[in-house]
């Protein structure tokens, strides 16, 4: 039930169109941030099945000790973001559909995902010095 003023709708239909081009930007970025993490150690990027898509809202990694790779990366300048630091059984509204039943992956889980900057105009340079100040921090 979006109502957006004339301003905000000349912006979005402007934006509609280079969506899809950007789309195809943020899946090279994605496959970018994958292939330089393939080889990270104890950082797990996703997986997205062939007859999948994604249109790379953010790029989300597990790793391990997530408060200290923050401030390491944010020491460099690097943002990150904790998009889903809550399970959904955690959520109150949800909790009550959730009461006793074992979801400790998920809690598990909520305690490494970290986003990394993304956006269809990151540049390689950029990814290749946020996926170093990665790789520093988990080799040491």
């Amino acid at each position: 039930n979006g109502r957006l003023d004339t301003l905000q709708a000349g912006i979005l239909l402007a934006k509609m169109r280079i969506f899809p081009a950007e789309i195809k930007l943020r899946e090279l970025v994605a496959q970018r941030y994958s292939k330089l993490l393939a080889s990270t150690p104890k950082v797990r990027t996703h997986f997205i099945a062939p007859y999948n898509t994604s249109v790379y809202a953010q790029y989300t990694v597990l790793v391990p000790d997530r408060e200290r790779l923050i401030t390491h990366l944010h020491a460099q300048d690097i943002p990150t973001a904790v998009h889903y630091p809550l399970p959904l059984h955690k959520q109150p509204i949800f909790a009550q559909f959730y009461r006793g039943q074992d979801l400790s992956v998920s809690e598990q889980i909520a305690t490494q995902v970290l986003s990394l900057p993304m956006h269809p105009y990151l540049e390689a340079t950029v990814q290749e010095q946020i996926v170093a100040a990665i790789q520093q921090f988990m080799c040491n």
